[in-house]
C-alpha cells in the first residue's frame, strides 16, 4: 500500500470517484455507511480515499459524508444485537447473484436504449429547426 504512485491523474479519477459516490445512483451505497458494523471495510476504504485526497473540493465532501458515519455503539439495539448474526447468515445465503446480474444488465440496457431514444428525438427536432 505504501508503493501507490500519486499522480494528477490518480488524483483526477479519485475525484471523479467521490462525485460519482454522491450521485442518486448511489444511495443504496451511502445508507450502508449507517450499518458500520457489516459494512467495516467499505467505511475503510472511503477513510482511504480521503487520506490519499488533497485538502480539495472533493476532500470537503467525503470528510463531511464519513462524518454523518455514526458511532456503532449508539446505533446498537438489544434486540438487534442478538438476531443480527442470524439474520445476516441468513439473507447473504440466499442471494441469486447470477439473477441479480441479469437484472442489472437489463436495466443498464434500458437506460442505454432511453439515452439512444432522447438523442434520436433531439436530433430529429434539429432536423426540424433547420428546414
Amino acid at each position: 500500500s505504501g508503493d501507490l504512485e500519486v499522480t494528477v491523474d490518480f488524483l483526477t479519477e479519485v475525484d471523479k470517484l467521490v462525485q460519482l459516490i454522491e450521485c442518486p445512483i448511489f444511495t443504496y451505497l451511502r445508507l450502508q455507511l449507517l450499518d458500520v458494523k457489516n459494512n467495516p471495510y467499505l467505511i475503510k476504504a472511503l477513510y482511504g480515499l480521503l487520506m490519499l485526497l488533497p485538502q480539495s473540493s472533493a476532500f470537503q465532501l467525503l470528510s463531511h459524508r464519513l462524518q454523518c458515519v455514526p458511532n456503532p455503539e449508539l446505533m446498537q439495539t438489544t434486540d438487534s444485537a442478538k438476531s443480527s448474526a442470524g439474520l445476516k447468515r441468513m439473507t447473504a445465503s440466499n442471494i441469486d447473484y447470477t439473477e441479480l446480474l441479469q437484472h442489472f444488465e437489463k436495466v443498464q440496457n434500458k437506460h442505454l436504449e432511453a439515452r439512444h431514444q432522447r438523442a434520436g428525438r433531439a436530433e430529429q427536432l434539429d432536423r426540424r429547426v433547420v428546414l
